[in-house]
């Protein structure tokens, strides 16, 4: 069992979430506006944090599963940044994750998002 550390990927807005070995829960964290904050300086806080081993990630395939301008941000992202950790990650298909969540109001709900892709990955690989 790892503590993973789940990234719902956005060109403004990332939403993360987590789940530790200690509480078993996944729980979402935040979400970071990358305009303003570091997203180097959040992962590096979030690893360390949490002690993450793993990171999982939305990966927003194409509804023909083709990759498209989403997927080559989220391979930047990966090569970027995950990469520097030298941690595992797991791509989770999110084609259906955003659609479950509907925001009524003007909140962002990436962290909630972020939470719909661990919890997909953990009852697929848990």
């Amino acid at each position: 069992v790892n503590n993973l550390l789940s990234i719902d990927f956005g060109e403004r807005y990332m939403g993360f979430a987590v789940r530790t070995v200690k509480t078993q829960i996944p729980i979402p964290i935040e979400v970071v506006d990358i305009k303003k904050d570091n997203i180097t300086n959040k992962l590096t806080t979030f690893v360390n944090t949490y002690d993450i081993n793993k990171f999982i990630i939305g990966y927003p395939l194409g509804m023909n599963l083709s990759e498209n301008r989403m997927t080559n941000n989220v391979d930047r992202f990966i090569e970027e940044e995950l990469n520097k950790y030298n941690l595992p990650i797991s791509k989770i298909d999110e084609r259906f994750t955003s659609e479950l969540i509907k925001n009524t109001k003007k909140d962002r709900v990436d962290d909630l998002s972020a939470l719909e892709i661990l919890e997909t990955y953990i009852k697929n690989n848990d």
